[in-house]
């Protein structure tokens, strides 16, 4: 743990314990073997801060912010311990089609199937079968995770009783104490769900999206659903995951949709979890009328999206006008140089911004698409006036040219 983490309700931060493990370390050791042994924790042991971290500028309701959990640091170290255990053996319990916290499976992964299959459905112009892509958001996703459907899902996965009792002694014995104006408010006993900010909580939650995609594999077996195939020999892709992030693919007509929307009513109502239809997006393949398109996204309740959206931080659908579809990358990077203006950085201090902060923006993005040559052109120009700039305006005079100053240190 990083020594600067936020400290739980006993005010102790990982740096306390790091300075000290020597005098304390033995100590902890033998109260968590004892604890896991006996399976009881100490109620103060589970006790947790609650901060409320706005998800925009101006938050008005209580959607509008993130609780983020403040944990003891005691008891992440026995949660931490538990979750490295527990991380080993998720790539044989965890299907290939969710790739989020599982050691050998990347973001892009997901990033670049969605990408090919919304690429297929779009050229897709002739056959008299139409197909869909639908792109569902949990709401409150971690918030609601019911609990003995957790249960329910790890005795399924073949976890041993004792190790499950581990599991739900970490999620059911927690109390909550809300952060308001720097007092704390409660305690608050929950019924369900996951803290973000227990190092557990992510392999949790992912164990709990197996029963999603156990419903969506035994419906396509039994010919129910049907997914998509970019090509003749390619394999048929029925859904995929990253963590809360779906994408599901099936035919378009009326039974398959009426199937699929069965089938995450099911999963709602056992899971806890809740989709919200409003933020959920559905493309469909060019060769269906845009009649039919209305009537399935009508039925479905979700909204019809015609241009490019956005899936794991990357455009789903690329046009010809790239220059414009990548003009945000610009503008993130125009916003950070312009945070920084009027600090006065030395030419090490720039040197490390622009290397760290600034060269990472784009790298995401440039790890699936090719860039425009003129968008890399704009970015370049505004590192170089960060660079030579000097006065508010950022504006300097340059005294070497940009790509004699872009040579590796070893060619000088």
């Amino acid at each position: 743990m990083h020594p600067d983490k936020a400290p739980g309700p006993d005010g102790f931060n990982p740096a306390f314990y790091q300075h000290f493990w020597e005098l304390c370390g033995n100590d902890i050791y033998e109260a968590a073997m004892e604890w896991l042994e006996r399976r009881y924790f100490p109620s103060s042991l589970n006790e947790t801060n609650i901060c409320l971290v706005p998800k925009c500028e101006n938050p008005v309701s209580m959607k509008d912010m993130r609780p983020i959990s403040l944990c003891n640091v005691l008891y992440k170290m026995v949660s931490k311990l538990l979750a490295n255990r527990l991380r080993e053996c998720l790539d044989k319990c965890v299907s290939e089609e969710q790739s989020a916290f599982v050691e050998g499976r990347s973001i892009l992964d997901n990033a670049l199937i969605v990408i090919e299959v919304i690429h297929a459905l779009k050229r897709k112009t002739r056959g008299a079968k139409g197909e869909l892509a639908l792109k569902i958001d949990f709401s409150k996703a971690y918030d609601k995770v019911d609990w003995g459907f957790m249960r329910g899902m790890l005795e399924k996965l073949g976890f041993a009783d004792k190790w499950i009792h581990w599991m739900m002694l970490c999620v059911s014995s927690v109390n909550y104490s809300v952060l308001v104006n720097f007092e704390k408010v409660g305690p608050v006993y929950p019924g369900r769900g996951l803290r973000q900010g227990d190092p557990l909580s992510p392999y949790l939650f992912i164990l709990v999206t197996e029963g999603l995609t156990t419903l969506l594999k035994k419906s396509v077996s039994r010919g129910d659903l049907h997914g998509v195939k970019i090509c003749r020999g390619a394999p048929m892709v029925s859904h995929l995951l990253f963590a809360d992030d779906c994408f599901l693919f099936c035919r378009a007509n009326v039974n398959e949709t009426n199937h699929l929307m069965q089938i995450l009513k099911t999963y709602e109502e056992a899971s806890g979890q809740e989709i919200n239809l409003t933020k959920s997006e559905v493309f469909f393949s060019r060769n269906l009328s845009i009649a039919a398109q209305d009537d399935l996204a009508r039925l479905m309740g979700v909204k019809h999206v015609l241009g490019t959206g956005n899936y794991l931080g990357l455009p789903s659908m690329i046009g010809r006008k790239k220059r414009d579809i990548f003009a945000y990358i610009k503008d993130r990077v125009w916003k950070r140089i312009n945070s920084w203006r009027g600090r006065a950085l030395s030419k090490a201090g720039k040197e490390v911004m622009i290397k760290s902060v600034l060269q990472a923006i784009p790298s995401y993005v440039m790890s699936v698409y090719l860039l425009p040559e003129s968008t890399i052109k704009d970015i370049e120009r505004m590192m170089n006036s960060f660079w030579w700039g000097g006065g508010a305006n950022n504006k300097g005079i340059r005294w070497l040219a940009w790509d004699r100053m872009t040579y590796p240190k070893a060619l000088g």
